[in-house]
């Protein structure tokens, strides 16, 4: 199997602004990535180093590291992989982008605070959680690009996404620590050296590679 030829037909065509369309489909795709022992997965996983338009895209932070596994320009989605180091968390954000993640390994508590609407000027001290949930191995969801969330990770916790296309430049993330609030711009948008600060270099990439396999569920 190499990238050029993978695909998963439930995203084809798929409505990615539905998102119990998404839920759908995702839950398919993921049952086709996860095969056989995560089969399809790994073969994807041990094609990126060999793809530069993919390791291009993968990115490394003090307790993530994103690897992108597929690219499908024709059908406007990606395939990713999170790996979480020890002490990660994230701040309430909404995305530029749908997606769908998976829980491979580990587990998150999860945070939902409602829709982004007036997020740009909202209180951060007014955020209040609607719904906290811990996701688990083989637990999985979809959300809206205007989704506000957080994550709370439990280290080693791999996860697999679904990422649709995007359907703006930027996104917002909360700070109720400094009660303030900031924008992310997307790779498009970023200068040269923004991008090198954060891209995957081989060594990384090959440790994280080697992490994921390392994970693969014996039975």
């Amino acid at each position: 199997m190499t990238t050029s030829t993978f695909a998963l037909p439930s995203l084809h065509g798929l409505d990615w602004e539905d998102t119990q369309a998404v839920h759908r489909a995702a839950g398919v795709a993921f049952d086709t990535l996860t095969a056989d022992r995560w089969g399809p997965l790994l073969g994807l996983l041990d094609a990126v180093a060999e793809d530069p338009s993919l390791t291009e895209m993968c990115e490394t932070y003090d307790f993530l590291d994103k690897i992108v596994l597929h690219n499908d320009v024709e059908h406007g989605y990606r395939i990713r992989a999170h790996l979480f180091r020890d002490g990660y968390f994230d701040r309430p954000h909404d995305h530029r982008w749908p997606f769908a993640a998976m829980i491979l390994t580990g587990s998150y508590q999860h945070t939902q605070f409602g829709d982004n609407s007036g997020f740009t000027d909202r209180d951060p001290e007014s955020l209040r959680p609607l719904s906290i949930r811990t996701e688990r191995p083989g637990d999985f969801y979809a959300l809206h690009h205007t989704a506000v969330h957080s994550v709370n990770a439990e280290a080693g916790t791999l996860s697999l996404v679904l990422r649709g296309p995007a359907v703006k430049d930027d996104f917002r993330i909360i700070d109720t620590d400094r009660n303030s609030s900031f924008t992310v711009k997307g790779a498009a948008q970023e200068t040269a050296a923004e991008r090198a600060a954060k891209r995957m270099g081989e060594d990384r990439l090959r440790a994280t590679v080697a992490r994921v396999r390392a994970a693969r569920p014996s039975a």
